[in-house]
């Protein structure tokens, strides 16, 4: 399954985002799609081919074993029927990872399912899907992929009718330039997943178009850029004029604008939030009137701190369990928590003092303190290891409390497995990283390379990595370079079929010391076949004795 950039990134059924239930999925159905219906099966052998000569494919990155995978599977091939008689040129595709391991790991593929967009052939620019995963979503969303990235309605009334119907933000362009224009463009063809993107440039559809507006001059010479909300004309956000318009800024201005000063997060608005730079503030409600409660006092909230913090709704009876990814408790609702996504810290309102949500004038102070840095975060972790623990495991166990500890020790090899429990790839990796770390002497003092694992989805820890899938190996070689962000070492990610021995070469190719675990692979083996045969001597020795005695026994007797 994939993560979110935090990774979380498990939701594909929650919210068809990260960590909203559980990653393994349901067991039913098949991830395989129906042979009869049009999803093309691609291999190493036909896939290049095929994405040259079809304009606009979306892949499916799959494992038959992937509960979500399974789930996905009919309402792909459904979708990919449909397509196939309505807009033939629309083709859906699957790559079976578990065949094809190569073209997978080519894609940068960490998790099940992954589907990405391919246009006209451009292999390496393929977009992620973040459409919705039923049939009827997928043919939708595919659909308005194949259409150009930016709308041009030649009259009012086709213009009225096209912003009418927008249930999402939408960015229009004024009377554009030539400059202008080309940014606009750049910027719709990165961002047209997300938001429709609209040109005008007939100055009597202009005209009609500015009666909407009541806050926002659209009818002068200069080209206007505007982000307006769904049937919200009189609070739409307009580009500065004296500010560089570029692909950088105003994709940046549109990041801002085109979430509500109070929203609600769902798997329809999920990406927005989450490509947006800005902490999010949760509130999380139970029903209907408790949000309605709030509303007012969080949308003036979410106006005094436009630009610096993403204020969201959450329903609780269907997402609560998004509760535990922050740190908070599920079962105390109201709640209210801001998680600041690039460093993955998390701040809530004290859940035992307030039992039954905090108040609006709670909530107020909890996020003024927040920007005046009088909050401490929340710091999920599992117990330290025990010394036991420590003895017994080769694999140096990580968590929260111990993690920076041992990433601190620049002078060794730090290798990093970092997984999640439910991940079949993590349990197939796990007896093969033990013997790795049994071999470098990872758990002893003296040990150049420490090989470690952490539980990813249990621990709070920064890492100078997007993570977007489990499990990720990282390199910290000995004495690297300091991470600005994360002060931590930059790593070094493996990328390479993951079996001992090309795991062992890589710790002596990258980790700065150079150690040659075949070496050490030797001498283990050495020790171990000693230690066998001091055994069979030992048990040799036990038995002679045994009948030695027995014999002065006989003898004793006669």
């Amino acid at each position: 399954m994939k993560f979110w950039k935090y990774s979380t990134n498990a939701l594909a059924t929650l919210l068809a985002i990260v960590s909203l239930s559980n990653a393994g999925g349901p067991a039913d159905g098949d991830a395989v799609a129906d042979p009869n219906s049009a999803v093309v099966k691609l291999t190493s052998e036909n896939f290049a081919a095929f994405i040259e000569e079809n304009p606009l494919v979306l892949t499916e990155f799959f494992a038959p074993w992937c509960g979500y995978c399974k789930m996905l599977g009919p309402e792909f091939s459904k979708a990919a029927d449909t397509l196939n008689e309505s807009h033939p040129k629309i083709k859906l595709a699957q790559i079976d990872c578990t065949e094809d391991e190569a073209l997978c790991m080519e894609h940068g593929i960490r998790g099940y399912p992954t589907l990405k967009i391919i246009r006209d052939g451009e292999n390496k620019a393929a977009e992620d899907y973040q459409g919705p995963r039923e049939a009827d979503g997928i043919v939708d969303y595919m659909i308005k992929q194949s259409l150009p990235p930016v709308s041009t309605p030649e009259t009012s009334e086709d213009l009225i009718a096209l912003l009418e119907e927008q249930t999402k933000p939408f960015v229009l362009q004024i009377n554009p330039t030539e400059d202008g224009n080309s940014t606009f463009y750049k910027v719709a063809n990165q961002k047209r997943k997300d938001y429709l993107f609209v040109s005008v440039e007939d100055k009597s559809v202009i005209k009609d178009l500015s009666k909407k507006f009541k806050n926002a001059d659209i009818t002068g010479k200069k080209p206007s850029y505007l982000v307006v909300q769904p049937n919200q004309y009189e609070d739409a956000a307009k580009f500065d004029n004296k500010n560089t318009l570029d692909v950088d800024s105003l994709t940046e201005f549109i990041g801002v604008e085109a979430v509500p000063y109070f929203g609600e997060i769902n798997q329809q608005t999920y990406m927005t939030y989450m490509s947006s730079p800005l902490p999010i503030a949760y509130y999380f409600y139970n029903n209907a009137d408790q949000r309605a409660a709030v509303e007012e006092s969080l949308t003036k909230l979410g106006k005094k701190y436009r630009g610096k913090l993403n204020i969201v709704g959450l329903d609780a009876s269907l997402f609560g369990r998004h509760a535990e990814v922050i740190n908070m408790d599920q079962e105390i609702i109201p709640l209210f928590a801001i998680h600041h996504i690039g460093d993955n810290k998390k701040y809530g309102v004290n859940q035992t003092d307030y039992p039954e949500g905090p108040t609006t004038d709670v909530i107020e102070k909890f996020v003024d303190d927040y920007f005046e840095g009088n909050l401490t975060p929340i710091i999920k972790s599992e117990p330290l290891p025990t010394e036991e623990e420590k003895k017994t495991n080769p694999v140096v166990k990580l968590v929260a409390h111990n993690y920076k500890d041992i990433l601190d020790q620049t002078d060794k090899d730090v290798f990093v497995k970092y997984y999640a429990p439910w991940c079949g790839h993590c349990r197939k990796l796990a007896p093969t990283w033990e013997e790795l770390a049994e071999i470098f002497g990872s758990n002893k003092d003296d040990a150049n390379v420490i090989v470690a694992d952490i539980d990813h989805t249990s621990n709070d820890v920064d890492v100078p990595y997007n993570i977007e899938g489990y499990p990720t190996l990282l390199m910290f070689p000995a004495n690297g370079k300091l991470d600005e962000k994360t002060g931590l070492r930059e790593p070094i990610v493996f990328e390479g079929a993951r079996e001992l021995d090309s795991l062992i070469s890589f710790i002596k190719d990258k980790g700065a010391l150079g150690v040659d675990g075949v070496e050490l692979k030797a001498k283990l083996e050495e020790v171990k076949e000693a230690a066998k045969d001091a055994a069979k001597d030992a048990a040799k020795d036990a038995a002679e004795a045994i009948v030695e005695d027995e014999e002065d026994v006989e003898h004793d007797e006669l």
